[in-house]
């Protein structure tokens, strides 16, 4: 249920009053009287989305099955289905941060601060817990906050880090020049989506090949991005 402070919000600008109510499990904004014709108004209220206090929220007109009353429904944009396309998208990103990562590194580049960026837009870190087991990490195989992340992927001399941690997003300073996904299947569920398969990764300097399987799981943030968790 979404408070009126929230509410108001999200259907500010139009001349009516508001009631917040819920129905068939989600909240809505309910206009009872309306100063001006209808139609207008949609077209100030109906805005396809809106961020309230972090969070991105869908707005969108609707009729009350049992009484025919016209509403405006807020719905928070995390709850929005996954789709294949998005999934796809996630991949393709995630590949090209790490094809990124290794040619900031092998330029002398500021690599650290170009992971921590790509983390941030990948990963769920502080906005969902984040169930991460590393490829290649023994010593300290679990990887629950954006710290231990990065010292998987960079190295472990970042603070917070692991000796154990080669910098897998460097190639343990050879790079990846290609990186590509096959996935086996991908399974949507609502605002979550599973991906299974195999990645190939090649090696920047050697040109050689390494194949990796992998699970992936995909979530909504509250802000409508899908990121690994």
């Amino acid at each position: 249920m979404i408070s009126r402070k929230v509410a108001s919000k999200l259907f500010a600008g139009g001349k009516y009053q508001l009631s917040v109510r819920k129905c068939w499990g989600k909240a809505f904004a309910s206009t009872t009287t309306l100063k001006t014709a209808f139609p207008k108004q949609v077209a100030v209220w109906a805005v396809p989305t809106v961020n309230v206090l972090g969070k991105s929220y869908k707005r969108s007109l609707k009729t009350s099955r049992s009484t025919g009353s016209r509403y405006f429904s807020s719905e928070s944009a995390a709850t929005k289905p996954i789709t294949l396309e998005e999934v796809k998208a996630a991949q393709a990103s995630w590949a090209n941060a790490i094809k990124t990562i290794s040619r900031s590194y092998l330029d002398d580049g500021d690599y650290v601060k170009v992971a921590g960026d790509a983390a941030a837009e990948l990963y769920g870190y502080g906005k969902s817990k984040v169930l991460f087991k590393p490829t290649k990490a023994a010593e300290y195989p679990f990887r629950p906050t954006g710290e231990e992340a990065m010292s998987y992927f960079v190295g472990g001399k970042v603070t917070g880090g692991y000796n154990e941690d080669a910098g897998f997003a460097i190639n343990g300073g050879k790079g990846w020049s290609e990186v590509v996904f096959n996935n086996h299947d991908i399974d949507l569920n609502g605002n979550t989506a599973v991906a299974m398969g195999s990645y190939t990764f090649t090696c920047a300097t050697t040109k050689t090949e390494a194949n990796v399987e992998y699970t992936f799981g995909y979530k909504r943030n509250d802000d409508g991005k899908v990121r690994i968790f």
